[in-house]
């Protein structure tokens, strides 16, 4: 368990199947808190997800995400390497394109908000390749 005990690892736009079962297995062994989040809380900050607050209900339907993204919370560098490792060893896992660890500044933001940013952050740095 993470040190603050309160590590959890965010999945976006994780539909159940082949790959969903492989990610959740894989870091299982982290022992680690996944939550695969619905599409309903997309709209909540990544801290409010981090806290396992629960969406306020609402009839008006959030639009998905354009791409899978996981987030880190609260994990130690040890506990991040370790599930970024069990990730990497299994092909079945697939290439999550957007990963993200919990800061003070990305926090406040939703996850389209982050989704957006990191979208720029790849772009740049593949301009620069």
């Amino acid at each position: 368990m993470s040190k603050t005990g309160k590590g959890i690892i965010l999945l976006f736009h994780f539909e159940e199947g082949p790959q969903f079962d492989a990610v959740c297995k894989a870091l299982f062994l982290t022992q680690i808190t996944v939550r695969n989040v619905r599409r309903e809380a997309y709209g909540m900050t990544i801290g409010q997800l981090a806290d396992r607050q629960t969406p306020p209900k609402s009839n008006v339907l959030s639009s998905e995400l354009d791409g899978q993204m996981i987030v880190f919370a609260n994990l130690s560098e040890d506990e991040l390497n370790r599930a970024l490792a069990l990730l990497r060893s299994n092909p079945a896992c697939g290439k999550i394109p957007y990963k993200a660890i919990m800061t003070d500044n990305n926090k406040k933001w939703n996850a389209y908000e982050l989704l957006a940013e990191l979208k720029k952050e790849h772009a740049a740095m593949h301009a620069h390749s």
